[in-house]
């Protein structure tokens, strides 16, 4: 009679061999958090004071865009109804993407006086920020990774083929920093409208579970968003209020954000250690080339006018690479969201390959807000998507109404007053929310 003989988990040697030999070099973890939408509603109130406490005395390094700033938002709303929920008071911002990629803005001892460091990440190209991270934690004069306790990054939206380098960096931290606790996100998701983007994101988000669910902590901020996929692939249109449909900025979205957050944290603190935590790397490095971004060289007439843009507004730190994405040796896209743009010059009209344009302002941030459009952006006639809300602007051109091929124009919040008929006649087409939310 044959006996075979199973383990805690109910296979057999065989099957544990056939997993190493795959490949799979991690064993699932009963302890290893997923906190996903389910987890939020029914183990939030687990958190206790003393909990709290603990956060508190951990230095926690978090790199995100401005979904990050809605977490904040949300940590913020969670003190007011409860101040046991306080996670801000030893908190500091720094904004790398403003200054250009200069990591030197974060101070070397950012964590003497401070245990929640945060900093606003390059915008493009998405594997940027997993650089600057692994800047910051390896390279002097910052060598985060001698004092971190927790480690996260923040996606509002992710490409699939950008995986292969978020889990080799992720599981490289793990291996080299064994003391930091690393916890793995899954990307964000945006309003129902943006269908591309959020099945993108999913698609990135179903690599991550696939490969770490049950292994390592997961914030699943997608199933955050979306009450677990209640109604598709986007957020829940109760969990935000922005008219563009990037951000989950409603209270309710807000909250869920960061009680996921704390509860993540929380769980992943008192995961009970283990002699593969750090010491494995699940993702040896691929012999697969990292997906190129395409650039342009600096002497291009894309380049020059994006240059000019940044220049007129006093952006110099800025580079050009990390707001514009390149298809075809030409910008088709171009990020200045939330970045302290108040003037959109005449050299915009040289970007007539432009199909995607982000200007929405955030007046958290306290930075310049747009107040005023060249007629020269009539010249962009590919545009599709051109995002202005949240901004200073009170006319805009009346050459504007030439941009026939938009599908997507958000005004909401800006003190609009001054419009030729022809070009409310426009707004109101191409923006039928703006009224009500003017």
């Amino acid at each position: 009679m044959q006996i075979m003989f199973k383990s805690r988990l109910g296979l057999t040697p065989f099957f544990i061999l056939l997993i190493a030999m795959l490949g799979f070099t991690t064993p699932l973890r009963a302890d290893a958090p997923f906190i996903d939408s389910k987890a939020v509603k029914e183990r939030f109130k687990e958190i206790t004071a003393e909990d709290m406490e603990m956060l508190r005395s951990k230095k926690i390094l978090f790199a995100s865009r401005s979904f990050g700033l809605n977490l904040c938002n949300g940590l913020r709303l969670l003190t007011k109804e409860d101040s046991k929920y306080e996670m801000l008071s030893s908190y500091e911002r720094y904004d790398v993407f403003k200054a250009g990629g200069d990591l030197s803005i974060i101070p070397a001892d950012a964590f003497k006086n401070k245990n929640f460091i945060h900093f606003l990440a390059t915008y493009w190209p998405h594997t940027k920020r997993m650089e600057e991270m692994d800047d910051l934690l390896r390279k002097a004069p910052h060598e985060f990774g001698k004092t971190a306790d927790v480690v996260l990054v923040y996606f509002h939206t992710a490409l699939p083929n950008n995986f292969d380098q978020y889990a080799e960096k992720m599981d490289a931290w793990r291996k080299d920093f064994p003391k930091i606790r690393f916890i793995y996100v899954t990307s964000a998701f945006m309003a129902k409208e943006k269908e591309k983007e959020n099945e993108a994101s999913h698609a990135f988000s179903e690599k991550l579970r696939a490969k770490y669910k049950g292994k390592v902590p997961i914030y699943d901020l997608g199933a955050i968003l979306s009450d677990d996929f209640r109604d598709g692939h986007a957020y829940l249109p109760e969990y935000s209020k922005d008219p563009a449909g990037v951000h989950p900025s409603a209270d309710l979205g807000q909250t869920m954000m960061a009680k996921g957050f704390l509860l993540v944290l929380r769980d992943t603190l008192k995961m009970k250690p283990d002699a593969n935590d750090g010491g494995v790397n699940d993702s040896p490095k691929s012999d697969k080339p990292e997906p190129k971004v395409e650039t342009i060289p600096a002497t291009h007439p894309d380049y020059r006018a994006v240059q000019a843009i940044l220049n007129a507004n006093g952006l110099t730190k800025k580079k050009v690479e990390s707001v514009s994405v390149v298809e075809n040796g030409r910008i088709v896209k171009l990020y200045l969201q939330e970045g302290g743009i108040k003037v959109l010059p005449d050299s915009i009209g040289a970007l007539t390959e432009l199909r995607v344009l982000h200007l929405y302002g955030d007046r958290a941030l306290k930075l310049p807000l747009l107040e005023k459009i060249s007629p020269a952006i009539a010249r962009c006639t590919k545009l599709e998507e051109l995002l202005l809300n949240n901004n200073e602007l009170k006319t805009l051109p009346k050459e504007i109404v030439g941009l026939k091929n938009l599908t997507t124009l958000s005004l909401a919040d800006n003190p609009l007053s001054d419009l030729s008929p022809a070009v409310l006649e426009w707004v109101k087409k191409a923006d039928p929310k703006w009224e009500s939310k003017h």
